[in-house]
């Protein structure tokens, strides 16, 4: 605060005083306030990029349950495709001759 502004006040006596502390004070709490909105804003935009983060997050995890489900499904058909024994050739000569081989 500049000399005049304080001698202004300086003239009132107490009264005056207790007004230049109520004055500065005031700008000071402004000055407070001031920050703690930009420090609100800061967490605001904080609380939405951690929002976005798990939505990402999220979709990551219905990506990857699709993999495990279609693996799943391929790992089925070739244990199934092993267990029938339906690629050997060996094991198709034998079933023709048993009389057994449905494919050909």
């Amino acid at each position: 605060m500049d000399p005049q502004t304080i001698a202004a006040f300086g003239q009132f006596g107490l009264a005056g005083m207790i007004a230049m502390v109520w004055y500065l004070d005031r700008k000071d709490i402004q000055r407070m306030m001031d920050t703690y909105e930009v420090h609100m804003a800061e967490i605001r935009e904080m609380y939405k990029n951690n929002v976005r983060l798990v939505e990402g997050y999220d979709r990551i995890c219905n990506d990857l349950h699709s993999v495990v489900v279609v693996n799943t499904q391929a790992m089925q058909r070739l244990t199934d495709a092993v267990n029938a024994n339906q690629f050997c050739p060996m094991v198709r000569v034998v079933k023709k001759k048993e009389g057994t081989d449905t494919n050909g």
